[in-house]
């Protein structure tokens, strides 16, 4: 017989190094440290984009090069993670390549995660049907119940300066989804 588990044990956080990402990854440690929850750090390498206009050499995109892979993943783990490792919480760190939306998604479902939490850029109407939105597609499609974490952001020269003040994020709980029972 399994034994249900109770409060949040398991959160899953995208990060990609940006402003929304530090906020939700701020979010994501004080749930775990008042919960005792394992946070789970997913960052995903996006398939690259061909544009063939004929008139190109095609040159290897970035992302196959070892070189910069081992880079990324230094700074994922060693600057963009660093707050999981400040606050002393349970931690581990997936980078893997695919969509973002998609590759967290999949860890979520992989290691039964209790929550998904995200930074939100907030573009919204045609810019996010044109350029896309991590957030969105995981709200669509997850089965998961799914952490919006929004953000003031203010240039990088601000944000230095204002380090010591709280953070202006607010979070939204984007609905829980209904599990199926078979």
């Amino acid at each position: 017989m399994a034994t249900k588990r109770s409060g949040i044990s398991r959160i899953v956080v995208g990060v990609d190094g940006s402003e929304h990402s530090e906020a939700s990854l701020d979010w994501a440690v004080r749930m775990a440290k008042g919960m005792g929850s394992e946070v789970v750090a997913v960052f995903a390498i996006s398939p690259p984009v061909y544009f063939d206009s004929g008139y190109v050499i095609a040159i290897a995109p970035p992302q196959f090069d070892p070189e910069w892979r081992a880079e990324m993943k230094k700074e994922f783990e060693g600057m963009w993670c660093k707050p999981l490792r400040d606050a002393g919480v349970q931690y581990r760190t997936v980078m893997e390549d695919g969509r973002p939306a998609s590759v967290i998604a999949k860890i979520a479902d992989g290691i039964d995660a209790d929550v998904i939490v995200v930074g939100r850029r907030g573009r919204g109407g045609v810019a996010e049907l044109v350029l896309g939105s991590v957030s969105h597609e995981l709200v669509l499609h997850s089965k998961r119940p799914i952490l919006l974490i929004s953000t003031a952001v203010q240039p990088r020269s601000d944000r230095q300066a204002a380090s010591s003040q709280p953070s202006q994020s607010t979070a939204k709980t984007v609905g829980t989804p209904k599990r199926r029972t078979k």
